[in-house]
């Protein structure tokens, strides 16, 4: 079968003749849209149910149900149906006081120009499209920002000023606890130290002025509260707009970068528990000893494990590990509800 590609029509009244008149009037139309006539609201229903109509054309006064009552049980099926109503002189006063409540987008006089109906009918679809587009980038955005909450480092994007443009969860957590970094009153992003905030700017224009050629550059910022400074790296982000460029600081504590969890290592490299549980004690910079000690185990049972994971893993040195470990993606983690049985040692 021919997929579906026009725009779907619906049109209702319980008079046939009014529905023939509007066929007739309609045929220049018949290549653009495939427009379907009923005259009986469980057919119109269920045709609904059986595909959407992009645009419902339905009369105010039928004696089965009302057109107002006809658009929301439409509704009800496929909310993006848009609707317009036919309506008799006398019952304008009706319509006019229902389009908000039904989510009427037009109401036409009958009889009504051919011409008048296809604009509005054109009009329709026009705005069921703008939303429909808008719906789907509401639901991307929803998604990526979910998916950056989810970075261990902060996000922060910045224009040359560098002014915040947007942050990820891990990003405004930084900023808020002013430990390295800031927001000043003007909304820049600031560090704890003149110098430092200085090289931030110096860095944020290169990476803004030179756009996609720009490497990305490091920066160690300073805290007041830990011997261990923030990393940042400060990259350019592409850009359509030259005259809206950005430029992007990836931020990492080293007390709050995460290792895999034993879910994680286990099912990339097929590892039992306990091996996948040295791996990771490793990964930390325990050494052997210590890692069979807080694993509960003898330090013979422990060398076995290694030499499993080394195996199946396909290293030969315990640096090798570390790094295979500390490369695993913490996204995969899947967390307690659905975490797997254990496997078993």
């Amino acid at each position: 079968m021919e997929p579906q590609t026009r725009p779907r029509i619906l049109f209702v009244d319980d008079e046939r003749n009014v529905l023939e008149a509007l066929g007739r009037a309609l045929r220049p139309w018949r290549p653009q849209w495939d427009m379907v006539f009923h005259h009986h609201i469980e057919d119109s229903l269920a045709a609904q149910r059986s595909l959407p109509f992009d645009v419902a054309v339905v009369d105010i006064s039928m004696p089965v149900m009302s057109g107002l009552d006809l658009i929301r049980a439409l509704g009800a099926i496929h909310a993006g149906t848009l609707s317009i109503v036919l309506t008799g002189a006398t019952d304008i006063s009706t319509a006019s006081a229902a389009i908000n409540e039904a989510n009427v987008f037009r109401f036409y006089t009958k009889p009504c120009a051919a011409e008048a109906l296809a604009a509005g009918i054109a009009q329709a679809l026009s705005e069921a499209s703008a939303r429909a587009a808008k719906e789907s980038s509401n639901a991307q955005a929803s998604f990526s920002l979910a998916t950056l909450d989810r970075l261990p480092n902060g996000v922060v994007v910045v224009d040359g000023g560098p002014n915040v443009v947007f942050t990820n969860q891990r990003g405004a957590e930084f900023l808020a606890a002013h430990d390295g970094l800031s927001i000043s009153p003007g909304g820049q992003v600031r560090t704890n130290r003149t110098k430092e905030t200085a090289e931030l700017n110096r860095l944020v224009r290169l990476a803004v002025d030179i756009g996609e050629s720009s490497v990305p550059h490091a920066l160690s910022v300073s805290r007041d509260d830990s011997d261990r400074p923030l990393s940042v790296v400060v990259a350019p982000l592409p850009s359509r707009d030259a005259t809206h460029r950005v430029a992007v600081l990836l931020i990492s504590a080293p007390e709050l970068q995460k290792l895999p969890s034993v879910e994680t290592v286990s099912r990339l490299f097929d590892l039992t528990d306990a091996e996948a549980r040295l791996a990771i004690a490793l990964g930390e910079g325990h050494n052997i000893e210590d890692a069979a000690a807080m694993m509960g185990i003898t330090v013979s049972s422990a060398r076995t494990y290694l030499k499993r994971v080394f195996s199946k893993t396909d290293v030969s040195r315990q640096a090798e590990l570390v790094r295979l470990i500390l490369a695993a993606p913490v996204l995969l983690d899947l967390g307690g509800a659905n975490r797997a049985p254990p496997r078993p040692h």
